[in-house]
């Protein structure tokens, strides 16, 4: 019905990921035939971050002849207006809108346009701040008394490439693969932390400690990255391989790398999104090949929203392309969120029924059975607001809404839970800006678990919704570490079963934790008399600031060691009073990146 109108812009749509300044883009709508009163004219982009808060947009105009519109509604600017449709009567946010789409806004035809008017957008615009996230602009139009928005002219391309390079970027791998060799993947990102595909030279390597096969230098290739494979720690480690771009003036320093023990740290990010959710961005591919070429990750998890029939079907089919045993783990996983709280679900294979044909919104994810062969991981438990339980359904009906996480309901597959992500860290309810804990005061915190009896190890995220795992544009947060005996599935889904796991803020810090002897995320036996001691191995990103023991919801030892390496062994801890007692390790950079080991519970023998 609309053939005759045409679509077209004046004003930027190349934009760069790191320039904040608005720039101007007039969208309008040329109507050679008019258009007539009562008819609807919307703008919606895809995906659904490409648009950033700080868009603009001032009155819509015609120009060039009779007619007038009145504007049904604008840019959404909170959370609520985006997903559940703004205040005007034209509606907006995703009610009714194609996944990962969101409405611009909605221009109501109160007065017919004449022939050769042309409808005027005025928008401001302002980079999404992820390279990767670029914007397909698109504008519909619909008939007085008609339910469908029908597509008219052709797509506004916006795009989005990285800012100047800041930094050089060098990720060894922590572990060794079943030859005992390791990886090293050098490539240069910009203040966002995107990667820069032009980058182009000559890489400078060497190394802290002792490694065989390292070159002397590496070129980077025709897609930014430059790749060394098959190198060797010699002895102990640890080892640090420091990179050099010396005609740009940038070099940084890799991870730790020590030699293999019994179990291998394998670093993975097991919470973010993709345009699976309803409200991601980035294609899954390309958010797992990013985390296994760029971030040189080894596990990894992508948790769309309850991914149902076609969106699970695909979710499980990239898993299963990226699996690469010794290499890249996928695991097949998705999250249940609703106003009870929020859980991610990891699956052991992908035949498990992992839930997402079975999802009770209305429950909490401690109310449902999950299979056994289901590991299920809260998040940000002490975020959200404070609704009388029972009442949140009223409330989800007023606004956009998530609680706390109740921990009153047991579930036997919660063996994990998130104690740092995108959000802060949720280890405990009082706020403290040194250990990043902003949000709190609900009383849901991961020291309120452990009072009323969870036993929980430690896992990190990023809840990031453009595909970008381990980070947020800018910042390193929430790695996990996974303490399995190889590079399998199978031996990682094990370890998060059992508990093998700590979390950072993004950074690959390598440790060793165990009390009495027993390793972290594990239970142990206290005898009558017996003392209470720890052993800990500690390699940092940057000199470790402080190093803490928890137990009880209160440090009871501490050292300041102001080293990148700290080796403690039969430090002793206050003797235990209680029949039961867990103790986890926390610690802190120079840099201020943190980890947290997963408890250990001594129980008493009576």
């Amino acid at each position: 019905m609309y053939e005759q109108l045409i679509v077209g812009h004046e004003g930027q749509t190349d934009l760069v990921a790191t320039d904040r300044e608005s720039k101007d883009l007039q969208v309008y709508v040329d109507c050679p035939a008019g258009l007539e009163a009562g008819a609807d004219v919307r703008g919606t982009i895809s995906p659904f971050h490409s648009p950033s808060r700080q868009w603009t947009l001032e009155d819509p105009f015609v120009e060039g002849g009779e007619g007038v519109v009145v504007l049904g509604h604008g840019l959404a600017r909170d959370w609520t207006d985006m997903t559940r449709g703004g205040d005007g009567p034209a509606g907006g946010g995703l009610v009714g809108r194609p996944i990962n789409e969101l409405y611009l806004c909605t221009i109501q035809v109160t007065k017919a346009l004449a022939e050769g008017t042309r409808l005027v957008f005025p928008f401001g615009v302002v980079s999404a701040p992820h390279a990767a996230i670029a914007g397909d602009l698109q504008v519909r139009v619909r008939r007085a008394g008609c339910e469908v928005f029908e597509k008219v002219g052709e797509l506004i391309r916006l795009r989005n490439a990285p800012g100047p390079m800041v930094r050089l970027e060098g990720r060894v791998s922590a572990s060794a693969d079943a030859q005992g060799k390791r990886r090293v993947v050098i490539y240069a990102t910009d203040s966002n932390l995107n990667p820069l595909p032009d980058y182009r030279g000559s890489v400078e390597l060497k190394a802290e400690g002792e490694v065989s096969d390292l070159p002397a230098a590496v070129e980077i290739g025709e897609d930014g990255r430059g790749v060394v494979e098959g190198i060797e720690v010699q002895g102990d480690g640890p080892v640090r391989i420091i990179v050099r771009d010396a005609e740009n003036g940038v070099e940084a320093k890799s991870g730790p790398a020590r030699s293999p023990g019994e179990r291998q740290h394998y670093f993975g990010g097991i919470h973010f999104h993709t345009r699976l959710s309803v409200d991601g961005d980035r294609e899954p591919r390309e958010a797992y090949a990013y985390a296994r070429d760029h971030l040189n990750l080894d596990v990894v998890a992508m948790t769309d929203h309850a991914p149902i029939g076609a969106g699970w079907q695909e979710c499980l089919a990239v898993n299963e392309e990226f699996y690469d045993p010794g290499r890249f783990v996928t695991i097949p996983a998705w999250e249940s969120s609703n106003a009870y709280g929020h859980a991610n679900l990891f699956l052991r294979t992908p035949d498990v029924d992992g839930g997402t044909w079975n999802w009770k919104p209305d429950l909490s994810p401690s109310q449902v059975t999950w299979d056994k062969d289901v590991v299920m991981v809260p998040h940000h438990p002490n975020c959200g607001q404070l609704v009388e339980y029972g009442k949140h359904r009223e409330v989800m009906g007023q606004s956009f809404y998530w609680s706390k996480y109740h921990w009153e309901f047991p579930n036997e597959r919660a063996r994990l839970v998130e104690i740092v992500q995108g959000r802060g860290n949720f280890e405990a309810d009082g706020l403290d800006d040194y250990w990043g804990i902003r949000l709190g005061e609900q009383g849901a915190s991961v020291q309120d678990a452990f009072a009323q009896g969870w036993r929980l190890g430690f896992v990190a995220g990023t809840d990031n919704h453009q595909g970008h795992p381990t980070h947020s544009p800018g910042a390193y947060v929430g790695m996990t570490c996974f303490r399995a005996t190889e590079l399998t599935r199978e031996a990682v889904w094990q370890a998060m079963d059992e508990r093998s796991t700590y979390a950072t803020s993004g950074v690959p810090i390598v440790c060793d934790y165990a009390v009495n002897g027993v390793r972290s995320g594990a239970e142990g036996a206290l005898q009558a008399g017996e003392g209470v001691h720890f052993s800990a191995q500690l390699h940092g990103t940057a000199p470790i600031e402080v190093v803490e023991i928890i137990s009880g919801g209160r440090c009871v030892w501490q050292h300041k060691p102001n080293s990148w390496d700290v080796e403690l062994d039969g430090v002793e801890l206050p003797a235990q009073v209680e029949d039961s007692a867990y103790y986890y390790l926390r610690l802190r950079q120079a840099d201020g990146h943190r980890a947290w080991l997963s408890p250990v519970w001594l129980d008493a023998v009576k």
